[in-house]
Formats: structure tokens, sequence, C-alpha cells
């Protein structure tokens, strides 16, 4: 992740806005699958426009998810700094005086906003599957009219929340599922369970993918949308098929490299509460601490260094040093000699100590 290329969209309100080139290879990948498919029907190339239209406008309700983590963020205390736009998006900030219920109210805002999303649009995606003798709900036909744009809108925004509660990293149903196993296995036992259950699943899912897109052209054919794709929505359901074999492999990286973090961190990898800062784009990390410390989480402040001793602190540390010795000296019989020699001694120990430091 220390490569990760972003476009810098600017700062507001103290939080900086981020596009992960990734989900912009995406949008295009998607696009021109679209084009291939509405040159070969009917209602030609303004149908594959509709449809980079409508993934341009999910983004924004993407953005719209992640506001909604970020202002639940904020309202348990902590300081949002930067919502990245990736295939998921993640939005990173300071943890202070973290409780162990805010990571769950944290995550649950986010999928919150795209429910609401969905529910308003909701009405749209009725009056279409209503309708009679008109382009079906979620074909690329149907996106291209007003009422189907908002009802295709409100299905993805309905998709969007429920993938993030799925136990696939890193959505947040993830960390639920690790939040289940570490309080049974503890928190590093936890996430690699976690992580191989997201695995498994990914593995599934790009296993389903991969076989129905080497049969596309027979299910194509078999459902009667050879001749004209944009007018079934299976033919979408397929071009959404790349997008998952592409969240798949993004997936099983993410999770890879939290496991990688939590073996090599331990326990002290929970004080995280939300994306880790290794996730982060380098040109956008603090400078330091890459872990948030324990003591910043309980006390919201990073720990003053202590400070060294005065130098009336070292002038009664050397004088007690010196009465120590001289009682020893007198004690064993020991002369002024064997005294000299011990203060010669230690002072030397001390310049090297010095040394060393430097």
């Amino acid at each position: 992740m220390t490569a990760r290329p972003t476009i810098y969209l600017g700062t507001w309100f103290g939080v900086q806005l981020r596009l992960d080139w990734y989900v912009v290879v995406l949008i295009g990948l998607l696009f021109v699958f679209s084009l291939e498919d509405a040159s070969r029907s009917r209602a030609g190339t303004w149908v594959a426009v509709a449809h980079l239209v409508l993934l341009c406008v999910l983004l924004f309700c993407i953005f719209l998810h992640e506001v909604g983590h970020a202002a639940m963020a904020r309202l348990r205390g902590h300081r949002p700094t930067m919502i990245m736009l990736s295939f998921v998006g993640l939005t990173f900030f300071e943890a202070r005086k973290a409780k162990p219920i805010d990571e769950t109210l944290i995550a649950l805002a986010g999928p919150a906003m795209n429910f609401i999303i969905g529910l308003l649009l909701l009405p749209f995606a009725i009056l279409v599957l209503a309708a009679r003798g008109q382009d079906p709900l979620f074909s690329q036909a149907s996106i291209a009219t007003w009422k189907g744009f908002l009802a295709a809108l409100s299905l993805l925004n309905f998709i969007v929340a429920v993938g993030n509660l799925m136990p696939l990293w890193p959505a947040d149903g993830a960390r639920a599922v690790r939040g289940f196993f570490a309080n049974r296995r503890g928190f590093v036992e936890g996430t690699l369970r976690a992580v191989r259950v997201s695995h498994g699943l990914w593995l599934i899912a790009a296993g389903l993918s991969v076989g129905m897109l080497a049969l596309r052209s027979w299910i194509l054919k078999l459902a009667g949308a050879e001749n004209d794709p944009a007018a079934s929505p299976l033919s979408m359901f397929m071009i959404y098929q790349f997008a998952v074999l592409f969240l798949a492999a993004m997936g099983i990286y993410y999770g890879w490299a939290e496991a990688r973090r939590v073996r090599r961190l331990g326990d002290a990898a929970r004080e995280v509460v939300g994306p880790p800062p290794e996730f982060m784009p380098r040109a956008a990390r603090p400078e330091k601490s890459a872990v948030v410390n324990a003591e910043v989480v309980s006390g919201g402040r990073e720990p003053s260094p202590a400070p060294g001793a005065s130098l009336g602190e070292k002038v009664q540390a050397a004088k007690t040093a010196a009465t120590a010795l001289w009682g020893v000296a007198k004690l064993t019989g020991k002369g002024a000699g064997w005294f000299a020699k011990q203060g010669i001694k230690l002072a030397g120990e001390a310049m090297k100590d010095k040394e060393d430091k430097k």
C-alpha cells in the first residue's frame, strides 16, 4: 500500500479527500464493456454514456457513505483526517479515548447512508417494476431514462449497503466477524480467522464470476438477449462480474495486508479504530506513528517525553555515589588509591555510555 496512486481532491473541514486511481480504472473498464454491448443494440451508444454517468453518481454516493463514517467518528470524539474513495471507500481518523463500541457505530454509519439513499429512491424502482411495455429494471436501455436511472441508483445503493455488511475484507462486516472471533480467541487469532473467512468467500465469488464470464455468450443466447444485450438486465449483471473479479483481487490483498500487520504488531494493532494508517497513501501519512499509541487513545494527546535529570539532581547523585564508595573503602580497609581507581572506572563507564548514545 505504500505506493498507492491517488488523486488529491482538496481538503474540507480539515479532512483530505483523495480518489483512488484503481476506481478510475474500474469505471473505465465497465464503460468499455458497456459500449461493446450498446454497439450491438437498438438503443445505441447513448445508453453506455448513461451507464457511465450512473457510475459517477454512485461514486458520489460512496463519498456520502464515507461522510457517514467520518461524521460518526467526530460524534464519538475522534478526528477524521482523510477520506479515500477506493473500491469500497476508506475513512482515516485519529482515535481519541476509543471505546469498544466505537468501531461498531462508525462501521454502521456508512451503510446507513446508502440505505437512506436507496429508500428515498425506492419509489422510482417501484414505478419501473410496475410499468408495462418498458425496458426492464437495471437494463442499460432503462438506465437511459430518468426513472430507470434513479431506480438503478436505488438498487445499487442497497447493494453497496448490504455488500458492506458482508464478511469480506475490508468491508465493515469483516470487522464485525473479527470482533466475534476476537472475543473468544484474542485479537490476533480473531483477525487471522476473519481474514481466512474473507479470503474463502472472495475466492468463491471470483470462481463463480469466472464461470459466468466463460459462459457469457451461451447464457445471453439462452436468455434471448444476444442480439440486443442493452435491453436485458442479464447483460448488465454479466458486465459487473468484471467488477467482482477486480474487487476480489483487491479484497484478498487488503486481507493479506491486515493479517501481516496484526502478526507484526500483535495486540497493539487493536488500538487502531478504523482503517490502519499503513493503508493510507504514503504522501498523506502523518510524519510519525504508524499505529495509534495506547496512551493517545486513552488520553487524547501524544504523551510528552520524560524530562531529563536536572543539574542539581546529577550533582546529588554524584555525591551519593562518592559517599557510598568512601564508606566501602573505610569498611574494607582500602585506601585512597582504591577509591580513586573506582572513581576513574565509574567516570570511564559514564563517558562510554555518553559516546554510545551519540
